[in-house]
């Protein structure tokens, strides 16, 4: 069991990490997206709608991805009680 446990917890560190870098990543995404939609920065017709589509979907992915790394956390938290 001890063996187990000390994998749970590599996995469990590994993950936090993970959520670590995925938040700063979402956070920097965002400013990015905010400042693309910025109206005092572009008038409508010069918004750059396709690349903040492209953002959109990589933050989307970003979240989903933090989303299951969360819940696999809490998981392995349960297992190691």
């Amino acid at each position: 069991m001890s063996i187990q446990n000390e994998m749970r917890r590599t996995q469990k560190i590994n993950l936090e990490y993970k959520v670590k870098r995925l938040s700063g990543e979402i956070e920097h995404l965002t400013r990015i997206i905010c400042l693309n939609l910025d109206r005092s920065m572009h008038r409508p017709e010069d918004l750059p709608v396709a690349e903040v589509d492209s953002q959109w979907d990589d933050l989307k992915s970003k979240w989903a991805d933090l989303t299951i790394a969360r819940t696999e956390i809490k998981r392995l938290e349960e297992e190691l009680k």
